[in-house]
């Protein structure tokens, strides 16, 4: 009987009430976040659509990462905020409204695409290491290795890129 009692305990407790305080574990408050950044986003959309209002949430998370919430655009709400007017026609964002995801998901492309830059900068040091002082444009290219031949077209494309650069700024420059 007893043991009947504590299984009708469990089964009847429901949720409770946890106390308010910091987290000290990394990965909890990676997981909180998450947990409680989707029902925020969720309740804060809840509250748009009931009560026809805007609503903006930006929030970094524990790993440093960008995740907004806003109705109907960022760029609307930003914009009544520091005006402080009451504009209801919302702006577009190159013509169409951009969600939070629409903002997370171009955080993480331009994310990657600064990792790939960052591991394209190291090779081509590499590369530069490895000729031994050598001007490395000076090599003859059969030489050069497989795995280095991708960082010396780049360093190549890099180099003419910048010498166009250079050469549009002087043409300018002695135009005016």
């Amino acid at each position: 009987m007893d043991m009947l009692n504590q299984k009708k305990k469990k089964i009847n407790t429901g949720r409770k009430k946890i106390e308010i305080k910091k987290l000290d574990k990394a990965s909890n408050k990676q997981v909180t976040f998450s947990k409680r950044r989707t029902g925020l986003f969720k309740k804060a959309s809840e509250l748009c659509i009931l009560c026809n209002v805007y609503a903006a949430i930006i929030v970094f998370s524990p790993a440093d990462k960008l995740f907004i919430f806003s109705h109907p655009d960022i760029d609307t709400i930003l914009t009544r905020y520091v005006k402080g007017t009451a504009e209801s026609e919302p702006t577009k964002s190159r013509g169409k409204t951009v969600s939070y995801e629409e903002h997370n998901m171009q955080y993480e492309e331009a994310k990657k695409k600064l990792e790939m830059e960052k591991k394209i900068l190291e090779e081509t040091e590499m590369l530069a290491k490895t000729c031994n002082g050598n001007l490395w444009w000076n090599q003859p290219v059969d030489q050069i290795l497989d795995d280095q031949l991708e960082p010396f077209m780049v360093a190549v494309y890099e180099l003419r890129k910048k010498l166009a650069e250079r050469a549009t700024q002087l043409m300018m420059f002695g135009m005016q």
